[in-house]
């Protein structure tokens, strides 16, 4: 059984504010975001751990065990990380990153691999707001996935995704990589498809579609990948965070041999601020990336 850690602090903290909408709040995040945790985490046990009760969200005899489990751990994680901290008060490195890269390919260097000893905080906001954090200091190093031109901050490409359009496996077998075929389809989109969506139609179509048939708009990858995994649309995302769903035969990547879409990560520097671990940063991404 594999459980993810966000899932049981989204769980904890929807027991204690007692429904999605006031957990959503609490963790900024959509409904919708915090529903798919929810069923994530009853899928990774087995069973059901909350109920509804007197029109709140309540935990059941499992969920219980599993609250009291969760704050247990999140005071005994506190007590440590104040013990660490008091030890080594060591500076964490601020990331903003937009989030098919930052989620995908930049956390896991972070969590199990070569970066595994730098403490982080990482936020996952849009292309624009990643530059305004670079720029006004709340962030130490920026992602984004495209180049703009910036006076005061430098854009050096660390990276190349691949972009590709998915589909359900019924989807799929029915569904063109042309034109009239894409122009009917009906669309997941999410924050920052506008821009990915319109590098996948020029790379691959050679031209750009707009006022394509929008079906559902999320904030997260992860709503997106729910919902056409589920048949209800098809949409354009990094590769890299359809790997599971493709593994499990949820989701399939449709590609022209011919005009695969490539497009560069850029990271984000201002170079008035500093931390030592920016350049070891920026070497893992270019080492795992081969770029």
């Amino acid at each position: 059984m594999n459980v993810e850690m966000r899932y049981l602090h989204t769980f904890r903290v929807v027991c204690e504010a007692g429904s999605l909408r006031a957990a959503a709040g609490l963790l900024h995040r959509t409904e919708q975001a915090v529903s798919y945790q929810l069923r994530k985490l009853e899928e990774a046990l087995g069973m059901p751990v909350l109920q509804r009760g007197g029109g709140r969200l309540v935990p059941n005899a499992a969920g219980e065990r599993l609250l009291a489990f969760c704050q247990e751990m999140g005071r005994d994680w506190e007590k440590l990380h104040e013990e660490i901290r008091a030890a080594s008060p060591v500076v964490p490195l601020r990331i903003s990153t937009v989030s098919g890269f930052g989620r995908y390919q930049l956390l896991p260097l972070f969590r199990d691999g070569p970066l595994a000893d730098i403490p982080i905080r990482m936020r996952y906001p849009t292309a624009e707001d990643v530059v305004r954090h670079v720029e006004s200091g709340a962030c130490d190093l920026g992602f984004v996935h495209r180049m703009d031109t910036h006076a005061r901050l430098s854009h050096t490409p660390v990276d190349a995704e691949e972009i590709v359009l998915i589909a359900s496996p019924h989807v799929a077998s029915t569904l063109a990589l042309d034109a009239p075929s894409l122009r009917n389809a009906g669309y997941v989109s999410y924050d920052e498809s506008d821009y990915v969506f319109a590098t996948w139609f020029t790379q691959v179509l050679g031209m750009n579609m707009t006022n394509l048939n929008t079906v559902a708009h999320f904030e997260e990858l992860e709503e997106v990948l729910d919902w056409v995994a589920a048949g209800r649309g098809i949409s354009i995302v990094p590769a890299s965070c359809m790997a599971e769903h493709e593994a499990r035969g949820e989701a399939v990547a449709l590609r022209k041999p011919q005009a695969r879409c490539r497009n560069t990560i850029y990271a984000v520097l201002n170079p008035h601020h500093h931390h030592a671990a920016i350049e070891r940063t920026l070497q893992a991404v270019r080492e795992r990336a081969q770029f």
